[in-house]
Parts: structure tokens; C-alpha cells; sequence
């Protein structure tokens, strides 16, 4: 099932599996690594909005309302 990066918990695993719109966004995503592979959420703030992802070996934290532009199938 295809869910926002934003939807897993902490300690969850996904495979991202697209970046969705707009085109500049996307393009610093991929720049950061958020390309199709697995990312595991590490940390998530109690208060506010953001979360901790571990891609390509480095913790990359995003706000919610970039982590919902990325499509993932989160992993058993």
C-alpha cells in the first residue's frame, strides 16, 4: 500500500517509491537522497512537525508537509 513518508512511525521502515510535486521540491529531495531505497524514521518531535529519517547513512530531518510529498511502501 502506498503511504506518505510522513505516515511512518518511529523506528518503521519504507521504500520510497516516488517523489510527488512540485518539481523543485522533488528536486532537492533527490538531492538529498530520498531516492528509491529503503529510509527508516529515527526520531519524531513530540510537539511540531518534523521527523528524522535515516537515508543513504546520514539523519536528514523534514518537515510534515515535505515528508507527505513522498511516496513509500512501508516494510515488515
Amino acid at each position: 500500500m502506498v503511504l506518505p513518508l510522513s505516515s511512518i512511525n518511529t523506528g518503521g521502515s519504507a521504500k520510497i517509491l516516488a517523489l510527488a510535486n512540485p518539481p523543485l521540491m522533488a528536486g532537492r529531495l533527490s538531492d538529498l537522497g530520498f531516492e528509491p531505497e529503503a529510509v527508516t524514521c529515527v526520531l519524531r518531535k513530540r510537539k511540531g512537525n518534523i521527523a528524522a529519517y535515516l537515508v543513504r547513512g546520514a539523519v536528514i530531518a523534514l518537515r510534515e508537509e515535505d515528508s507527505r510529498m513522498i511516496l513509500v511502501e512501508a516494510l515488515s
